[in-house]
């Protein structure tokens, strides 16, 4: 049996197992997806990427607590949700909705979410999400859940891209 993460009214954030394959793949090959995000990937690409988040699980070096963000009422894989520490340090949000899942208020409930799991159940100090400048749909998210504290030129990308910041108290 694979871990529960966090969950509410609407949706379950579980760990990610091996049999996600199919909807990850789904999520991962969708332009529409990836694009403020990574390129594409195939299937193989899919399955190496789901089971190197797997993998993190187990792995004590690794901060990692983003899961299969699972629909209650239907049992569907809608995408994926939760935060990891990234490479500053920081505990970062993400999040990833399946197209198909996408208009219906899921992105605003799995945020809110992760928010409460990490603030209530973990106590982490702060959360921080970084966003692609043209990502209107991640922006309006994170404008109704954090505080937009600024834009830079991501130099690992030279992507434009907002960053937000919620604290812990």
């Amino acid at each position: 049996m694979n871990a529960q993460l966090f969950s509410n009214d609407r949706l379950t954030v579980r760990e990610l197992i091996s049999g996600d394959i199919e909807p990850f793949y789904d999520m991962q090959s969708n332009p529409n997806v990836m694009r403020y995000i990574k390129p594409t990937m195939d299937y193989q690409q899919s399955e190496k990427e789901l089971e190197r988040f797997i993998s993190y699980y187990s792995e004590p070096s690794q901060f990692f607590r983003i899961g299969a963000a699972i629909d209650n009422e239907s049992g569907h894989f809608i995408g994926l949700c939760g935060f990891y520490k990234n490479d500053k340090g920081e505990y970062e949000v993400a999040y990833r909705l399946r197209e198909r899942f996408w208009g219906i208020g899921y992105g605003k409930v799995m945020a809110k979410a992760t928010i409460r799991y990490a603030f209530e159940e973990l106590n982490l100090p702060e959360l921080v999400a970084y966003v692609h400048q043209d990502n209107a749909g991640s922006i309006r998210i994170l404008e109704s859940q954090m505080r937009f504290v600024g834009s830079f030129l991501c130099q690992e990308t030279q992507t434009p891209e907002r960053k937000y910041v919620l604290d812990n108290g």
